[in-house]
């Protein structure tokens, strides 16, 4: 980030004029030192101060520290960074690394603010116990400043969040949703000003407004305001109470970008929920945006320097930490905040380990969620499973609902858990033909989200000038799909209650409801087969055509 000349938007101040009396004192030197030019051919070294005064004193930029982590999702344990080696992939991450890479970096900088950017806990198996609760108050023991709510934060309705918030100790922020009486909810702040190195510091909590689509139902009678047009309410309700402004916001780097355009003023934009690991920030103007990828795996620290006058940011830099220390590798005793967290952390995989760890068949191939030939090999698996489960037609399972790769060789509970984290059931419906070829145009043919995976369904897909995809047509079954037909459609419950969008499938009737959980149906199936095969049918699923 350069210089800024101008007074700062984030205050809402003008620069403090300089004093009269330093003036006349500057002026006075300036005028003694021609004088003295004029009699010395200019020999800087000769002249001198007048008698009594002292040089002009320039004030050092305030130097500030913020440490972010972002879609931690419950994550206790290391994890094995395949991306860095896969033949021998190092471990990263958890809470009791980045509790203890916090803990120290406190020590060099006692004010350094710590903020999350939210989904805080669903994700793993320790995650889930108590629907977030138990890690939630893990997470508050780093002593976090602000927290986000992330959409995550919602996957067991309001009144668990509500829950989190109040008996968790985590300081949750949320300004720019409103519940169906217009207000914001009462359990989480809109905004918090804290002071440090003299400076008053503003953290705003932004939700995307995508949230609805992916998660409770609940939030469909909520309203999102977008985040740049909260952000102008709350400027306006802070008012002279702060000097600095940083939205803390479960938004996606996209959405931060689109605030930084509209409020370029910001001097720095903490996100999340899209996982992305930005090493060194990124910049759009003069706004820095930061993320730290996902899962504890890295924390990410900012240095900001602000002049002592203005506030007006005058540098910034940022800068990813990834975990791969072991805090207890040294046989050191931690300080007593780290062995409560140690503690908090061992007493959650305990609770968790005694039923998960236990293998319960093997993959012969891995299971990648990389698209290829246009599906996924789990999503695509798991699809067949829902349509033979319901005897149904048709197959549908959304790509975000599959959240880890899994290796070839033997499969854990655990990690059936990490691939299913959510409590999704399985639900059988029928859908009109015309309302199935509408599902999957816009799978194929948008990307506002992830993407859909299908069986008992081909797709004869075209590509445009521009490598868009177009779908032509679709055959159930081997035959053409007939639009006022029904067909009988098993999927999860999130797409069943029209998460992700799918409107269509909220539509479907005739419903019929499995009472399992859908990670417990691929549990079960793993078990009967004891060795599963990835499909690798996806010419059958996905036809490329000509238009």
């Amino acid at each position: 980030m350069g210089s800024v000349n101008h007074p700062s938007v984030l205050t809402g101040q003008s620069p403090r004029p300089f004093p009269a009396r330093r003036a006349g004192l500057a002026l006075g030197w300036l005028v003694l030192a021609f004088l003295g030019c004029l009699g010395s051919g200019c020999a800087p070294a000769r002249t001198a101060l007048p008698s009594g005064t002292e040089p002009p004193r320039v004030e050092a930029p305030i130097h500030l520290v913020l440490l972010h982590t972002n879609d931690v999702h419950g994550q206790v344990l290391p994890r094995l960074a395949t991306w860095v080696s896969k033949e021998a992939p190092p471990e990263i991450g958890g809470l009791p690394r980045l509790a203890a890479k916090v803990a120290l970096l406190r020590k060099a900088e006692p004010e350094a603010l710590l903020v999350d950017a939210g989904d805080w806990y669903q994700g793993t198996p320790e995650g889930s116990l108590d629907q977030g609760l138990g890690f939630v108050r893990a997470l508050a023991l780093l002593r976090y400043d602000a927290a986000c709510v992330g959409n995550h934060e919602f996957d067991h309705g309001v009144a668990n969040v509500e829950r989190l918030a109040r008996d968790s100790g985590l300081p949750a922020l949320l300004a720019n949703v409103r519940d169906p009486s217009g207000a914001r909810p009462s359990w989480a702040r809109p905004w918090i000003v804290l002071r440090r190195a003299g400076v008053r510091i503003a953290l705003v909590g932004l939700l995307t407004t995508g949230t609805p689509e992916i998660t409770s139902p609940e939030l469909r009678a909520y309203s999102f305001t977008e985040p740049a047009d909260e952000l102008a309410r709350v400027r306006s309700e802070i008012g002279s109470q702060a000097d600095l402004i940083v939205p803390v916001g479960h938004i996606a780097v996209e959405e931060a970008r689109e605030l930084a355009r509209r409020e370029p003023g910001l001097a720095l934009i903490v996100s999340g929920h899209s996982h992305t690991y930005l090493a060194q920030g990124e910049r759009v103007g003069d706004t820095l945006i930061v993320q730290s990828g996902s899962k504890a795996s890295a924390l990410g620290r900012v240095d900001l320097w602000l002049d002592p006058k203005t506030f007006a940011p005058l540098r910034s830099e940022a800068r990813l930490i990834d975990l791969t220390e072991d805090p207890r590798a040294s046989g050191e005793p931690p300080s007593a905040d780290l062995a409560a967290v140690f503690a908090a952390g061992d007493a959650l995989v305990a609770r968790a380990s005694a039923e998960l760890d236990v293998v319960v068949g093997e993959l012969a191939a891995p299971f990648l969620r990389a698209v290829s030939g246009g599906v996924s090999a789990p999503g695509s698996w798991i699809a067949d499973l829902l349509r033979a489960r319901m005897g149904a037609e048709v197959g549908i399972h959304n790509r975000g609902g599959t959240r880890c790769d899994l290796a070839a060789g033997p499969v854990t509970r655990r990690e059936l858990f990490e691939l299913l984290p959510f409590d999704n059931d399985v639900v059988a419906m029928d859908v009109v033909g015309r309302d199935l070829f509408s599902l999957v145009k816009r799978s194929i043919e948008t990307t506002r989200h992830t993407g859909l995976d299908f069986s008992g369904l081909t797709l004869f897909v075209s590509r445009g000038p521009d490598g868009s995809p177009r779908l032509e047509r679709l055959e159930v079954g081997g035959a053409p799909l007939e639009p006022e037909r029904a067909y009988r459609v098993a999927t999860n419950s999130f797409l069943a209650g029209g998460g992700d969008g799918a409107v269509e499938l909220e539509r479907g009737t005739a419903r019929q409801s499995d009472p399992a959980w859908l990670r417990d149906a691929a549990e079960g199936e793993f078990r009967r087969l004891n060795r599963v095969v990835p499909p690798d049918d996806a010419a059958r699923r996905h036809v490329e055509v000509k238009p």
